[in-house]
C-alpha cells in the first residue's frame, strides 16, 4: 500500500510539472494576444510608461504619418547595448501605432550594406555608425513622414538616450502632425543664436524650441511686436528705449503673453563685450523696470541668491589649491523646490540657475504671483558685483549667514494690469500703436518670469560626447525641458508638457550631496582660519629671512630659533589643515563604503541566506515526510 502511495506520488508530481508547462505556455500566448495594452512599470520615474500628453496626441491623431524604423541586424553582433535598445524602441513603435488607431504606419528595414535601404536611409537623414574595419555601416534610426511630404528623422536612436526615447519620438509625430506651429517673438541682448566667443553656434536649446514653435528674433528694440507672435520672450533686454516698452506694453495690453527671463547677473555674458553683460552694457532689471512696476512686480538689481541647501559643487583654486567645493549662487533645483502639481514643472526632476535673482510683490500690487522655483530657507541675498570676476566660493562660504526666507526665483504672474504709459503713447512710438492706445488690459495678464537667464546656456544643462563617431547630447538637467513647458504653456496648449523630464543621464546622490554640504560648511570656515595663520607664519619666515639677505648679517641664535620656532607651528598647522580638510570626506566615504558593502556583500549575503534556509525547510520537512509511518 505505501509503495502504490509512493507511485501515485510520482505520477502526480509528473503531472502536475507538466501541467504548469501548459499552463505557463498558455499564459503567454494569452498576455500576448489579449492584454497587449497592459503594462507594468517598476521604474521611479516611469520611463516605461507613455504620458497623458503622448496619449491624448495620439488619440487625437487626424491624419496618417510613415515611420520608418531603421536597424541593422549586424549590430546584434555588438551584443546587448544595442539590441536591448531596439527591442525597446520595436515595442514603443506598436504600441504608438495602436494607440493611434493605426493612424501611424511603421516599416521596419534591415539597411545592409549597398542595398536599397541602405540607400533610402541616407537619403532620409539617418546617419551610419562605423561597425568594422572595413569600413561597413550599420544604421539605428526612425524617419517620418507626413501625407504633404513634411520629413523628420531620428538619425541615431542613442541608447545612452533611452531615458528620452519617447521624448524624442512624440516630438517628431507630433512636428509631422501640426505644420502650423504657434509664433514665439524673440526680443532681448541673449546670444541665443550665438557670438563671436563660440564660433557663432546658438544655444541647443534652440533645436528643442524650433521643434514646437516659429521663433522669430526682433532684436534688441523694436517699436512694434509683430501681430503674428502669440508669445514675446523677453531674453535678457538690457537696453530698451521708450518705443520699445511702450511697444511691450502694448503687446500686453491687447492681451499679448509674455515669458521673461531677467537676471541680475548673467554669467554667460559677461565676457562677451559691454553690449553683452558688462557694467557698460546696462541692465535688464532696470531697462524693465517701468513695465514690472505697471505689473505690481519687481527684482532687486545686482543681487543674487546664495543657497546653501542647493548649492552645486565646483571645482576651484582655493587658496592657491584645487578643491571641490559648494558655490552657492549655482543652484541645482529638485523637485522639493518646484511648484506642486503646476503643469509647467510636474514632470521635471532637476533644474540648475545660475548666479539667481528673486522676484517679489510690489506694494499695493493687483497681480497674483504664483511660485513656480523656489530656494531653499537656508538662502540669502547677496551682492552680484564681486562675483563678475574670479568670486571665492569659499569666502562666500564663510561669510554665508542665512536668512531664513524661502526665495521665488520663477514664478507665474497673473492678474488686471493698466499701462505702464498712462499718459499716452511715448515720443518715437510707432503710429499704428499711438492711434489705438489701450490705458487697460484687455485680458488679465499672463507672464511668466524667470529670475536667470543663464539656465538655457548649454554648460548648464547638457553635455555632449562622442559615441561610434556621432555627436551624442546628454541632459543633465530639465532646463530646457523648463523653458518649453513655459512656452506650450503661454501658447494655449498644455497637452505636450508631460512629453519633457521623462528622465536624466545624470542622477545626483542626493544623500552624499547632503552630506558633503553639511561638511563643507562645517569645516571650511576652520579651513579658512587654518591657512590665514599659515600664510601669516610664512609671511614671518619670509621677514626674517629677507632682513638676513638684504644686510649681509648672519642672524642671531635667537632668530634662528625664531624661525625654526616658526616652522614649527607651520607644521602643526599643516597637520591641523590636513586633519580638517580630511574631515571634509570622511563622512561621504564612510558613507560610500557603506553603500559598496551593501551593493556588493550584504545583498549577495541576504540571497544566499535566503536561499540556505529554504534548503534547510525543505530538508526538515523530507524528514518530517519519512518519519511519518506507512499507512
Amino acid at each position: 500500500m505505501g509503495l502504490l502511495n509512493s507511485l501515485d506520488r510520482g505520477r502526480l508530481t509528473w503531472i502536475g510539472i507538466g501541467l504548469a508547462i501548459v499552463f505557463f505556455f498558455s499564459l503567454n500566448l494569452l498576455a500576448r494576444n489579449v492584454f497587449t495594452s497592459i503594462r507594468l512599470d517598476l521604474t521611479s520615474e516611469g520611463v516605461y510608461t507613455l504620458s497623458s500628453g503622448t496619449k491624448d496626441m495620439l488619440a487625437g491623431m487626424e491624419e496618417p504619418i510613415d515611420l520608418r524604423f531603421y536597424y541593422s541586424d549586424s549590430l546584434d553582433d555588438v551584443g546587448a547595448y544595442f539590441s536591448t535598445h531596439a527591442g525597446r524602441v520595436d515595442e514603443l513603435l506598436d504600441e504608438y501605432r495602436r494607440l493611434s488607431g493605426g493612424k501611424i504606419r511603421i516599416e521596419r528595414l534591415d539597411p545592409e550594406p549597398f542595398s536599397q535601404e541602405e540607400d533610402l536611409a541616407v537619403a532620409e537623414g539617418v546617419r551610419g555608425l562605423p561597425v568594422s574595419n572595413s569600413g561597413d555601416l550599420a544604421y539605428f534610426g526612425i524617419s517620418g513622414r507626413n501625407t504633404t511630404d513634411d520629413t523628420e528623422a531620428l538619425s541615431y536612436l542613442a541608447p545612452e538616450r533611452a531615458d528620452f526615447l519617447e521624448y524624442d519620438l512624440t516630438r517628431m509625430v507630433y512636428d509631422l502632425g501640426n505644420p502650423d506651429k504657434p509664433v514665439v517673438g524673440v526680443l532681448g541682448d541673449l546670444p541665443l543664436m550665438g557670438s563671436q566667443f563660440n564660433q557663432g553656434q546658438p544655444w541647443l536649446v534652440l533645436e528643442a524650441m524650433f521643434q514646437f514653435f516659429d521663433m522669430r528674433f526682433l532684436g534688441g528694440n523694436h517699436q512694434a511686436i509683430p501681430n503674428e507672435v502669440d508669445v514675446l520672450m523677453l531674453a535678457q533686454p538690457q537696453n530698451l528705449d521708450e518705443p520699445s516698452l511702450y511697444a511691450i506694453d502694448q503687446f500686453v495690453m491687447n492681451g499679448g503673453r509674455i515669458f521673461a527671463m531677467v537676471d541680475p547677473l548673467a554669467e554667460s555674458m559677461i565676457n562677451q563685450g559691454a553690449q553683452f553683460g558688462q557694467q557698460g552694457g546696462g541692465s535688464a532689471i532696470q531697462a524693465l523696470d517701468p513695465l514690472f512696476a505697471a505689473w505690481g512686480i519687481e527684482m532687486a538689481d545686482n543681487r543674487v541668491i546664495a543657497d546653501a541647501v542647493t548649492a552645486q559643487q565646483v571645482g576651484a583654486r582655493v587658496n592657491g589649491r584645487q578643491a571641490v567645493v559648494q558655490y552657492l549662487p549655482w543652484l541645482g533645483l529638485g523637485e522639493q523646490y518646484f511648484a506642486d502639481g503646476d503643469v509647467v514643472t510636474a514632470s521635471l526632476e532637476r533644474v540648475t540657475l545660475n548666479s539667481a535673482g528673486s522676484i517679489r510683490a510690489r506694494d499695493g500690487a493687483e497681480t497674483t504671483i504664483e511660485p513656480l522655483l523656489i530656494s531653499s530657507n537656508q538662502a540669502m541675498e547677496i551682492d552680484a558685483e564681486p562675483l563678475r570676476v574670479a568670486p571665492d566660493p569659499a569666502k562666500l562660504i564663510a561669510e554665508f549667514e542665512p536668512s531664513g526666507i524661502t526665495y521665488t526665483l520663477a514664478a507665474k504672474i497673473t492678474g488686471p494690469v493698466k499701462s505702464a504709459f498712462p499718459d499716452g503713447p511715448p515720443e518715437g512710438a510707432d503710429e499704428g500703436l499711438a492711434g489705438k492706445h489701450l490705458a487697460e488690459a484687455q485680458t488679465p495678464l499672463s507672464l511668466v518670469l524667470i529670475a536667470d537667464a543663464d539656465m538655457l546656456h548649454d554648460q548648464n544643462w547638457v553635455r555632449q560626447q562622442d559615441l561610434l563617431g556621432q555627436r551624442v547630447t546628454l541632459p543633465i538637467a530639465n532646463n530646457a525641458d523648463f523653458a518649453v513647458n513655459v512656452l506650450e504653456l503661454l501658447s494655449g496648449s498644455e497637452n505636450l508638457i508631460s512629453l519633457r523630464g521623462r528622465g536624466l543621464s545624470v542622477r545626483p546622490f542626493t544623500v552624499i550631496e547632503e552630506m558633503a554640504q553639511e561638511a563643507e560648511f562645517k569645516y571650511r570656515a576652520k579651513e579658512q582660519e587654518l591657512l590665514a595663520q599659515i600664510d601669516e607664519t610664512e609671511q614671518n619666515i619670509q621677514k626674517l629671512q629677507e632682513e638676513e639677505q638684504q644686510s649681509g648679517v648672519i642672524l642671531t641664535a635667537e632668530q634662528q630659533t625664531e624661525i625654526e620656532n616658526f616652522r614649527a607651528e607651520m607644521i602643526g598647522l599643516r597637520q591641523e589643515l590636513r586633519g580638517v580638510q580630511r574631515s571634509l570626506r570622511q563622512d561621504v566615504e564612510a558613507l560610500d563604503a557603506r553603500l559598496k558593502f551593501l551593493n556588493i556583500w550584504a545583498v549577495p549575503l541576504i540571497i544566499a541566506l535566503i536561499a540556505i534556509g529554504l534548503a534547510l525547510f525543505r530538508q526538515m520537512r523530507a524528514l518530517r515526510f519519512a518519519a511519518r509511518p506507512s499507512e
